[in-house]
Order: C-alpha cells, then sequence, then structure tokens
C-alpha cells in the first residue's frame, strides 16, 4: 500500500530525480523533526504510516520548504538510533499549464476494508452566493481578508463547504458531482491519523476541483463520515461551479492586497530550458495535533495564478 503523504507532491508537481539515501545518527525517533529539519530544511507535515501500537517502527514523509525535495524518514526499532533518510527531487512543472487534459494527482491508496453503513448529515454551510464566490477579476471584500483558519472555505455551485467541518457524506447528500468512480470508495474505512486519496469534483470531461478528507479520530471509519481537509484546483477556464472568496484570475499584487504578505518566504522557480518561471505564496498555522499546520497555498505561473491549495488540520 502506498504511503498517504505521498499526496504532498501535489498538482502541478513532477517527480523526476531519484537521489540519495543516507543514515543519520539521532537519539531517539522523538528526534526525527529536528534531523531532517537540520540536513535538509523540510517541514513535517503528517505521519505515513501511523506508528504501531508497540512502537517498533514508524515512517514519515517530508517535504522542503521550497517544494522541490522530499524525504522519507524510516525508524524501527532494531536501529533507534538511526533512521533511514530516503530522498527525492521534486521539479515543478511548469511546461503543462496550457495542456488540455491536465495530468492526473498522484494519490496514495488507503486502506481496502470496506463498510456499508454511511451517517448522513445536514450542512450548516450558508447557501447563499455572493460577488465573494464568484470567481470574478473584481476583488471581494471580505472583512478581515482572505485567510482565515477557522473558516476555510470554498464554493460548489454557489453552496458553501467548510475545511475541518464538512463531511464527504453532506457533499454527497448536495450533489456536488462527484467522479462516480472515486464515489465507490466513500464507504471504504480510512485509518486513523490518515488522509484519504483524492475525490475528484468534475468541472466537465477534462478539467476538476480535488478534495481530500482526513480522519484524526482514534480509530478507523468510512470515508464519507471523515471531514474535508483539503482541497486543490488548478484555474485555467472561466467556471462557476468551483469557486472561492477570491477570484480565480487574480495577480500576485491582487494577492497580497487580500491577504497582505505571506508568513512564508516566495518560492520562486525559474526554467532552465525556457523563459517560463513561477512563483509560490503559502500562508500558514500549526497544528495543535500534527506537525505542520493548516495553509492557503497560491502558485503563479508566469505570473498567472495557476494552483490553488486550502489545506487544513486539527
Amino acid at each position: 500500500m502506498k504511503k498517504v503523504l505521498a499526496l504532498i507532491i501535489g498538482l502541478a508537481m513532477l517527480l523526476s530525480i531519484a537521489a540519495c539515501n543516507k543514515k543519520v545518527e539521532v537519539p531517539s525517533k522523538k528526534d526525527a523533526k529536528a534531523a531532517v529539519e537540520e540536513e535538509y530544511d523540510m517541514k513535517f507535515k503528517l505521519d505515513s504510516e501511523d506508528i504501531s501500537k508497540d512502537e517498533k517502527e514508524a515512517e514519515w514523509v517530508f517535504v522542503s520548504k521550497d517544494g522541490t525535495l522530499e524525504v522519507t524518514v524510516t525508524w524501527n526499532a532494531k536501529n533507534p538510533k538511526e533512521f533511514e533518510f530516503d530522498s527525492k527531487d521534486i521539479e515543478p512543472d511548469i511546461t503543462e499549464t496550457d495542456e488540455t487534459e491536465p495530468t492526473e494527482t498522484e494519490t496514495s491508496e488507503t486502506t481496502t476494508e470496506a463498510t456499508t453503513t454511511t451517517t448522513s448529515a445536514t450542512t450548516s454551510a450558508s447557501s447563499s452566493a455572493d460577488s465573494s464566490a464568484t470567481g470574478t477579476t473584481s476583488l471581494p471584500n471580505v472583512e478581515g481578508g482572505i485567510i482565515r483558519f477557522d473558516d476555510m472555505c470554498f464554493y460548489v455551485n454557489g453552496k458553501k463547504y467548510v475545511l475541518g467541518k464538512t463531511t464527504l457524506q453532506e457533499m454527497i447528500d448536495d450533489g456536488v458531482p462527484f467522479d462516480e468512480d472515486d464515489l465507490g470508495d466513500a464507504g471504504n474505512n480510512l485509518k486513523a491519523n490518515y488522509q484519504s486519496n483524492g475525490f475528484d469534483i468534475r468541472i466537465d470531461e477534462w478539467y476538476k476541483a480535488t478534495v481530500y478528507v482526513l480522519n484524526y479520530s482514534d480509530e478507523g471509519k468510512p470515508m464519507s463520515e471523515c471531514v474535508i481537509n483539503e482541497i486543490r484546483f488548478n484555474p485555467k477556464d472561466p467556471q462557476t461551479i468551483v469557486t472561492f472568496d477570491f477570484p480565480q484570475d487574480m495577480t500576485m499584487d491582487d494577492l497580497v492586497k487580500l491577504a497582505g504578505e505571506p508568513n512564508n518566504e516566495v518560492s520562486h522557480y525559474d526554467s532552465e530550458t525556457s523563459d517560463s518561471y513561477s512563483d509560490t505564496y503559502k500562508y500558514s498555522t500549526e497544528s495543535t495535533k500534527y506537525y505542520g499546520g493548516s495553509y492557503y497555498e497560491f502558485r503563479f505561473y508566469n505570473s498567472k495564478l495557476s494552483d490553488i491549495t486550502l489545506s487544513w488540520m486539527p
């Protein structure tokens, strides 16, 4: 089974060169985060495999702050003072923004045990859609700015959904146009402290937004009962199905006007083979449960907004 945090590579990222394996001496497994950050300048998002009950082995996945390197850290009680670091270079894919058919997101497989009982919940999200959710070029009047970690929201057909509050079942009950093949996994069990594979919201045959659910409870449960914790979207064509509290064609200057300067360093990438470039703006806050935390991330390709990610962690 693939480890769930392969998802951190995300849309518009391409795995390229396989890099090195190296061992780093550390006193205990509790020092994994510090060791990785010191060696690679990495940020830890979430356990890719829940630590076993007897705590004899564990595995984590990290991604570098500039998004160019992914590292898997493996710990085993047989060698408690060593962590195996398996690193991979990640090169931003800046050549396929204008492709007709988008590249499928690499997602992980989760548990395969299926359940037949799901819980239907009624949504408490507002059904009103105003100018702040139209995705137009006019800057929305959002009180307190667009970065709101207690109200990380998006809209489908004008209806509001909030990360960390809305369940997958609520969206299914509302008739959100999910890919039929993905819906077949909605009743599958998701392990504790796991993020799911993606559920595609179809805008047309090739155009989509992708949401993920998170089980941050202490036991497994059906994905349909888990909360939506992440949405990824590549705005390129005018549409009104999936919208946000900010315009999808905003510039980098517009973003700073709406959200202020990011609290993470802006990551700039220049292509070595063309005049293309990209800039990534990230606004984040720390989690109280996991390393890393919630964030808004906006990637601009040649100064045009090309990738939007909203990710929530408790």
